[in-house]
């Protein structure tokens, strides 16, 4: 295979996928906050009570439509071949079931609180209410399922993102909690406690985890994704001199961006590791088939081995199995991801 078939671009629902999910957690972070400016019948001079209402119903159906979007994608999509099934049961799904799963049941959340709004009027005010609290559930779930499932969790306008929702709403929350003070105190004041922990918690959870080498593993990503499903078919490299394991750590799983070089005989993509930028893959595939990639940190080879080139490009540098995962971008750039792990 060639390397241009390799790196054949994302399909138009891959892009749909990470857009929608995005586009959902923000429209659910800015329901929230307004569900939290309706408890106290807050209104401005230029902004009635019933504009806040109002809108907050109105984006809770977009969620709804976002987040239908997001799944309908997600199953069309053939990277993590999931099913409807994997749509509605939770903790099912073979590519990251934990953080799917979680994606699943702040949607079922989100579903509950618009059906029974839709249905207030033949609902009791008291079952509305505590089916109506569960939102305060499904947006936490929801942010846990966004850090933990998505692939641009690394990238900063995603960290943006986030940060900018969890600010917002943990900031009117707070602002929420002092409404009426200092009627019930102590409960306002561990409301703002637990608050301002569980932000922190996921700060720190976030940066040990899902920012960190080898979540794509940890996660529960199938293993034909992490390094190929015909790694083993490659021979090994014999590692540089006194580098142990060829240089390469293993648990990486580093994003990665370069150019595609083609010529009379061969078609070479060179990347960089955008982790540790001294780290460069080369990867060469030939016309008759064969190919190589090569590892260098600061110019110098770390090994040089042959590589298997399929849905993603795999290669053995000594004890270490190098997958690296490319795809083309509309610019002409080739981003990727590299993963080791133990041979």
């Amino acid at each position: 295979m060639t390397f241009t078939a390799a790196v054949s671009a994302p399909t138009p629902f891959w892009y749909a996928t990470r857009g929608s999910g995005y586009a959902a957690l923000v429209l659910l972070s800015a329901a929230v906050i307004l569900g939290l400016l309706t408890s106290v019948r807050w209104q401005a001079p230029r902004w009635p009570r019933f504009l806040t209402q109002a809108l907050h119903r109105n984006l809770s159906l977009m969620v709804v439509i976002f987040v239908a979007i997001h799944i309908a994608a997600s199953i069309i999509d053939p990277f993590a071949h999931l099913s409807v099934r994997d749509a509605i049961v939770p903790l099912g799904a073979p590519y990251r079931p934990l953080w799917l799963g979680l994606g699943v049941i702040s949607f079922e959340l989100v579903l509950a609180i618009v059906v029974t709004s839709l249905l207030r009027h033949r609902l009791g005010w008291r079952t509305w209410q505590v089916v109506h609290l569960t939102a305060y559930v499904s947006w936490p779930v929801a942010v846990l399922h966004g850090i933990g499932t998505g692939t641009d969790t690394k990238t900063l306008w995603a960290l943006f993102l986030v940060v900018v929702c969890v600010g917002a709403v943990g900031l009117t929350l707070v602002w929420r909690l002092t409404v009426g003070w200092p009627r019930w105190a102590l409960a306002r004041s561990s409301g703002i406690v637990v608050s301002l922990a569980s932000v922190i918690a996921l700060a720190a959870w976030t940066a040990g985890g899902p920012l960190q080498a080898g979540w794509a593993k940890a996660a529960g990503t199938p293993a034909n994704l992490l390094a190929g499903s015909s790694s083993g078919n490659s021979p090994p490299a014999s590692p540089s001199p006194g580098t142990p394991n060829g240089g390469l750590a293993t648990g990486l799983d580093d994003p990665l961006t370069g150019r595609l070089q083609q010529s009379a005989g061969a078609e070479t993509v060179t990347l960089t590791d955008e982790s540790d930028p001294s780290l460069q893959i080369t990867i060469t595939a030939n016309l008759d088939g064969t190919g190589s990639l090569t590892v260098t940190r600061s110019g110098a080879t770390v090994c040089n081995a042959p590589a298997t080139i399929g849905q993603s490009v795999t290669a053995r540098c000594g004890a270490v199995t190098v997958g690296v995962q490319v795809a083309r971008q509309p610019s002409g750039t080739i981003n990727g991801t590299l993963v080791t792990q133990a041979s």
